[in-house]
């Protein structure tokens, strides 16, 4: 047992008390929960009447689990989205707890009766997701590895199932890793990986292509990437821009590139 949390009584308010997502308030038993601050200020979080600054310019209320309501805090851009904590709003209890994250905005919720968990993609793809779990007074990490992707399954013979899904999810999807191996390397797979965390989070059409594009965490301006996928054959594409490297095409392209993936080789 990791301890149980009395501060939370986790295993009577999660089981209880289904998970609320992303609005402007939440109801708590300490008042109404609220993110204060114009634009471009500092934040804080209010809970009734007590404040708790934040710090940063961006923040917003991303889901809610019990007494627990998680917290989103970012300093704005694309270089790291966002970056999560847990507040605990039990009556005479209020707190915040450190921050963490990867800086993927996408973040599941989950809970037992002991924890709640915040699972994310990691920076570095080839590592996998990353679980952070939360006992009512620290925040833990666990890598998970890659994981089995739906999309990945449906898109066997019908690679159009990728169009509005992530390409982050592509390049990480369990399914797709000894392909892609096989197709660019370990190392390219890897690049990859590091330079589409942040950027877009559906793919789309291109003519006979499905692409999406992306970028490295805090290195935006200087390390991006963009893949490809053909409709008809599910052949694999893809250009990587690495900061003071000249870009690299990986594939055999059977015809002209799709746009994406000229953005990406055109860079000076």
């Amino acid at each position: 047992m990791r301890g149980a949390i009395p501060a939370l009584s986790l295993i009577g308010m999660l089981v209880a008390a289904p998970a609320a997502f992303a609005q402007d308030t939440y109801d708590s038993p300490s008042g109404a929960v609220r993110i204060v601050g114009g634009s471009g200020e500092q934040k804080s979080v209010t809970v009734g009447d007590q404040v708790i600054p934040l710090g940063d310019y961006y923040a917003g209320l991303h889901e809610k689990v019990g007494n627990l309501v998680l917290v989103s805090i970012s300093s704005g851009g694309t270089a790291c989205p966002s970056q999560f904590a847990w507040l605990d709003t039990t009556p005479g209890k209020v707190r915040i707890s450190e921050t963490f994250g990867t800086c993927s905005d996408y973040a599941e919720v989950s809970h037992d009766n002991e924890t709640v968990t915040v699972t994310m993609p990691s920076l570095n793809g080839s590592i996998g997701n990353v679980a952070f779990d939360y006992d009512g007074s620290r925040i833990s990490e666990r890598q998970l590895g890659l994981e089995s992707s739906e999309t990945a399954q449906a898109a066997i013979g019908n690679p159009d199932a990728w169009i509005g899904e992530s390409p982050y999810e592509y390049l990480t999807a369990a399914e797709h890793e000894a392909d892609l191996i096989a197709t660019i390397g370990w190392d390219a797979l890897d690049e990859l990986r590091k330079t589409l965390v942040i950027g877009s989070q559906e793919m789309t059409l291109d003519g006979d292509w499905i692409v999406g594009s992306g970028c490295q965490p805090h290195m935006c301006s200087s390390d991006f990437s963009a893949i490809a996928i053909d409709r008809e054959s599910g052949e694999f594409l893809a250009a990587v821009k690495r900061d003071g490297e000249r870009p690299r095409l990986l594939g055999s392209p059977a015809g002209p590139l799709p746009v994406e993936i000229r953005k990406v080789m055109t860079t000076n």
